[in-house]
């Protein structure tokens, strides 16, 4: 008769976290190279886990939490399962914490932190994604940074203008923000009319009952 071998297994939750600094995308390394992460405990949810490493950090939730993609291998005769999420604050994130260009991540976390910037930006396609990486007014240029930043790619500047004021995603405040020698620039907010609530996993929403 075979014996099954059940092999011990730990659950970690890991997060990778965003911010536009105005200029470039900004992540979190912690000092020994890896992303913030914990174990889950035994009676929490993952979503659960995810807001605990993020309530550890920043005195503020963040704007837009989602769950990303789960990882396991066998290291040592142990499973380990790493589920990871993606998390995006404003501009003016307050935390406890220093940011930095993703650089010099231990090679499962460069892993996770690609696979972050994939799924952000495939979402700037089809979703509202963006606007919780800016602050709550905005400049057209502001916003193309954002974009360009995200994509890692120079976008031209006409046919961003159109697409944005065509898009219904941004309404006009009547007020402007001098940008160097140049001319004042409109400035912007989001105006909320986009799918969010179809795409989108507002923090406010992430429970026990919450899928893992």
């Amino acid at each position: 008769m075979n014996e099954t071998h059940t092999l011990p297994s730990t659950l970690r939750v890991s997060v990778a976290c965003f911010r536009w600094n105005g200029a470039a995308l900004e992540t979190i390394v912690q000092t020994d190279g890896t992303l913030p992460s914990t174990l889950s405990e035994r009676d929490e949810s993952l979503d659960t886990t995810a807001t605990r490493i993020l309530g550890d950090i920043f005195p503020e939730p963040a704007a837009y939490v989602e769950q990303l993609y789960t990882f396991s291998h066998v290291h040592c005769d142990i499973r380990e399962t790493l589920v990871t999420y993606i998390a995006l604050f404003a501009p003016d994130v307050r935390g406890s914490v220093e940011w930095c260009k993703p650089n010099g991540l231990a090679l499962r976390d460069a892993t996770v932190l690609d696979y972050a910037v994939v799924r952000l930006r495939a979402k700037l396609e089809y979703t509202s994604i963006v606007f919780h990486l800016m602050p709550p007014v905005f400049t057209i240029a502001e916003l193309q940074s954002a974009y360009e930043a995200i994509l890692d790619e120079r976008l031209d500047k006409r046919n961003f203008r159109r697409r944005m004021t065509t898009s219904g995603m941004l309404i006009e405040t009547g007020e402007k923000r001098r940008e160097g020698p140049h001319r004042p620039a409109a400035l912007y907010r989001f105006s909320g009319r986009a799918d969010r609530s179809s795409y989108l996993t507002p923090v406010s929403i992430i429970s026990e009952e919450t899928p893992a």
